[in-house]
């Protein structure tokens, strides 16, 4: 479920990072929740995506000096502390599955993803251990709207 009043722009793309990779480049088309590859990397980036092998694919990124949450076609402004998000280990797997989710500031669920745990870095619990500090959600969102060298971003 999209929030309308915090949309980026419908035609909006940015330049992002892949989470996974860090030296890939990606251009985001906010319309569509979707990415493509850039041949000539631009200097400045938006944002970071988790670009997966099934959708929905994920981007961060920020735009009008705020920072926005993208799950395939919802977006969802993260402002100071709505929505929360969290990540948690399901302990019936013995911690290989985790829970990602998304609530609204009235406790609804706008977004729920039950994924395994690999070895590699783990996008949903950088992203619920980040957001939990609200001065992190607005200086990144001014920040990345006004663009990142891809190099301070992939140090982050």
């Amino acid at each position: 479920m999209a929030h309308a009043a915090g949309m980026a722009p419908e035609n909006a793309v940015f330049a992002v990072i892949d989470f996974r990779r860090r030296r890939m480049v990606l251009q985001w088309h906010s319309h569509e929740g979707g990415w493509t590859a850039l041949d000539d990397p631009p200097m400045l980036v938006h944002g970071i995506a988790l670009i997966r092998a099934s959708p929905p694919n994920i981007c961060l990124f920020g735009h009008g000096g705020r920072l926005r949450l993208q799950i395939g076609t919802n977006q969802f402004a993260l402002a100071e502390n709505s929505p929360r998000i969290s990540c948690s280990r399901r302990l019936w797997s013995l911690g290989l599955r985790n829970r990602f989710v998304v609530r609204s500031s009235t406790g609804g669920i706008l977004f729920s993803h039950a994924y395994w745990a690999g070895n590699g870095p783990d996008f949903f619990r950088w992203l619920a251990r980040v957001a939990e500090d609200p001065d992190w959600r607005a200086t990144t969102g001014r920040s990345w709207s006004d663009g990142l060298s891809v190099q301070a971003l992939r140090g982050a």
